[in-house]
């Protein structure tokens, strides 16, 4: 594929293709970005060697924001998803009337045939779609406060767009879920809610989902970049929802983690939260590493000593401080 001139937006670009086509492999989007908080040597190994996740969970994600993605630019959670999606129904023992197992030759090559068929479109089970078809039935008619808000977001907003830009040099994508002329929106599926003792999607909740899964910086990675992109500052939004009934959900805002964007007698000010400050210092690092073809492991998190060597000391925690043992003979 001969690509545009930078910058430029892909408006049906399949999220595979995005995430790893070679085409688009040497744009850092905010997944390998925040590989820098591990080291810019395991950042740039990302880059490099893209994976693809095939889990329960993840396909489960990607069908739910398929859906969510066909409703916002077509009307309706069926065209767009059957544009990437078929329904795998697995053969049946004829025995024992069950259902093959995955692991089943009979399965594989049921499987096999319909992706034959199906061309480039994904398969997932009828329990994947029916699950998504709940959680978006919730966002859109069952709750008297939030509803209405979203259904809006989903007629004004955009969904699923890439961008891809320069900034300094180097090469940089972001791919919105849903964006509007003022907002970024992310929908965010919240694990199993037994585990996680239920809650998980409240405000005073949610922080420990933002920083074990580096949300704040992908929110401030995709507010900087829309900014660079269309000139534009934005602000940004979480819809988290459970992926199990009643499928509970809230909208929560990323001020105090990404940039906060504030108007006053049509003058634009923008506050930037904590990820946005260390998102500030790894596009920084991203740069310099670039520039001179050094990508640094765990060193460089140790700062050097006068004579330039780099020797980390490990604090002892409180705990082990407070450790004692009494040996009586």
């Amino acid at each position: 594929m001969k690509q545009p001139i930078l910058p430029f937006t892909l408006n049906d670009l399949p999220n595979e293709e995005y995430h790893n086509g070679e085409d688009f492999k040497e744009f850092c989007s905010s997944s390998v970005l925040k590989k820098m908080q591990i080291s810019p040597k395991f950042a740039k190994h990302c880059l490099d060697n893209p994976i693809e996740l095939n889990t329960a969970a993840t396909s489960q994600g990607s069908v739910y924001h398929s859906m969510l993605a066909s409703i916002a630019n077509h009307g309706n959670a069926e065209t767009g998803f059957n544009k990437e999606y078929f329904v795998f129904a697995p053969p049946k023992n004829m025995t024992t009337g069950k259902s093959y197992g995955f692991a089943s030759q009979a399965y594989q090559d049921a499987l096999m045939c319909a992706k034959a068929e199906a061309g480039e479109r994904e398969a997932c089970s009828e329990g994947e779609k029916q699950i998504a078809e709940s959680m978006i039935d919730e966002l859109l008619n069952n709750n008297p406060h939030l509803s209405p808000q979203v259904r809006n977001l989903l007629k004004i907003g955009k969904a699923e767009q890439s961008h891809f830009l320069d900034y300094q040099g180097r090469k940089f994508k972001y791919r919105t879920d849903l964006k509007t002329a003022n907002k970024i929106v992310d929908f965010k599926k919240v694990g199993d809610p037994v585990k996680t003792k239920r809650g998980a999607c409240k405000p005073d909740k949610f922080d420990k989902e933002i920083i074990k899964f580096g949300y704040g910086i992908s929110a401030a990675f995709y507010q900087f970049f829309e900014h660079e992109y269309s000139k534009r500052w934005k602000s940004f939004f979480w819809i988290a929802q459970e992926s199990e009934p009643p499928f509970d959900f809230t909208i929560l805002g990323a001020d105090n983690y990404a940039y906060k964007i504030s108007n006053e007698d049509g003058v634009q000010y923008v506050e930037p939260g904590t990820d946005a400050m260390i998102l500030t210092k790894m596009i920084d690092q991203w740069c310099l590493c670039h520039d001179t073809k050094l990508w640094p492991g765990y060193s460089v998190f140790i700062q050097p000593d006068n004579w330039n060597k780099r020797i980390g000391f490990p604090n002892v925690p409180i705990y082990h401080q407070r450790q004692d043992y009494q040996f009586y003979n």
